[in-house]
């Protein structure tokens, strides 16, 4: 069975790729490159002895898009990592945020309309939640208002994706809500290596240790805590792997 992973290269994608592959899934990569690179299919080979192809398409544009469903038919799937990810870029750069992030989206479904490709699973995020009002929060926990437009564009990705089924009962989809992934794949052939500059906690705090940054700094000191330190929620970026791949068979 062949699956899509758009985001292949990233942090997540690359290491659900790995598991998939380990779960007998043929995959096929796209990914822009924007944040990633295609080194870490190295990695992904040296793991699984498999090469993943990756298509350096940019999901915005259709045509490109549906030339990969055209040329890999039979699709049982598509995970959809691909997504501009920066909560705070997205306050100063709405507007790319926006297209980005929605076209590629509306895109994608498209081509799952067009090519019979029933299996959908979207990689969402927690920033969903808003301000929540009551903790921990849960599947049915009610939306706040976003708080940036990057969680904008995942509310607007779920009601779309939401929408899309609605009107295409023959499609499926899987909404996953992340919180904060950590880790690598126990090989460390493959982890968070983002091409920018890291944004998230564990690649901050690796980055201090090894010399690239010169210190780090840890926001907020009145939050309702032992210490008045924030506190996070993390999974394993494998663990996190393994749930799409569930997901996946829990479709088909």
């Amino acid at each position: 069975m062949k699956v899509l992973v758009t985001g292949g290269c990233g942090y997540i994608g690359s290491h659900t790729l790995v598991d998939l592959i380990n779960h007998g899934f043929e995959v096929i990569s796209v990914d822009n490159l924007s944040n990633a690179s295609e080194d870490v299919l190295d990695g992904v080979e040296k793991i699984t002895g498999t090469r993943v192809k990756n298509y350096r398409t940019d999901l915005r544009d259709r045509a490109a898009t549906r030339a990969i469903f055209e040329e890999n038919p039979g699709l049982t799937g598509i995970i959809h990592f691909a997504a501009l990810k920066s909560v705070g870029d997205s306050v100063f750069a709405p507007l790319e945020y926006f297209d980005n992030n929605l076209n590629s989206l509306i895109n994608v479904l498209a081509a799952a309309r067009d090519f019979k490709v029933p299996n959908f699973i979207f990689s969402s995020s927690c920033s969903v939640y808003g301000n929540a009002t009551a903790l921990p929060v849960t599947e049915e926990t009610p939306w706040q208002a976003a708080e940036s437009p990057y969680a904008r564009t995942k509310q607007m990705g779920e009601q779309i994706i939401r929408d899309f089924v609605k009107a295409f009962p023959e499609n499926k989809a899987v909404l996953l809500r992340y919180f904060n992934p950590a880790g690598a794949h126990e090989s460390a052939l493959i982890g968070e290596a983002p091409s920018n500059p890291a944004n998230n906690l564990v690649p901050v705090i690796t980055e201090t240790a090894i010399g690239k940054r010169p210190s780090m700094t840890v926001f907020g000191n009145d939050y309702d805590t032992r210490d008045g330190s924030c506190v996070r929620d993390y999974i394993h970026v494998m663990d996190l792997a393994n749930a799409h791949t569930k997901c996946l068979e829990f479709l088909i």
